[in-house]
């Protein structure tokens, strides 16, 4: 679900881009250009924020979060993978499962192996699999030590 999310942020919000960036050049070039009288010219601002502006802005908007549904769904089929191979990921599934270039899938399984401590292992045909813990962590008992942990995580951002 995420992927059509995606898709669709993304093509809307270039519609709305490309759309409110059109109408907010062609307003601005009237507004400099035409040297409207004073009712004119509060009425072309007008336009300008309400038709060139805002669905502009509310296009990067989509767009935005489009690419973020596109991570969540990337992320989410990683942890699929997983869960269904008990931890041993190869580049090769992963770039299937997510149809990614393998140079951009292989990006995303590095980043997430230098994350989580995963180690490597490499078949006989030559073959690398990513391996990764399936182990729960264990969070500490005391919440005072919690509370902790999170502030030292939240002011290392």
């Amino acid at each position: 679900m995420n992927r059509i999310w995606s898709v669709a942020g993304k093509v809307v919000g270039g519609l709305m881009v490309c759309g409110g960036g059109t109408v907010s050049i062609g307003l601005l070039l009237g507004i400099t250009l035409g040297n409207p009288p004073g009712w004119a010219l509060a009425l072309l601002w007008l336009l300008l924020v309400f038709f060139g502006l805002a669905p502009a802005s509310v296009g990067g908007l989509l767009i935005y979060a489009g690419s973020k549904a596109s991570r969540h769904a990337i992320r989410d089929r990683f942890f699929q993978l997983l869960q269904i191979n008990q931890g041993r990921v190869s580049l090769l599934d992963f770039a299937t499962a997510t149809r990614l270039e393998p140079a951009i899938a292989r990006r995303h399984l590095d980043d997430w192996a230098r994350e989580c401590s995963a180690t490597f292992e490499v078949t006989d045909s030559g073959d690398v699999y990513y391996v990764f813990s399936t182990e729960p962590i264990a969070l500490p008992a005391d919440q005072n030590v919690f509370r902790q942990a999170v502030k030292e995580f939240v002011r290392s951002l």
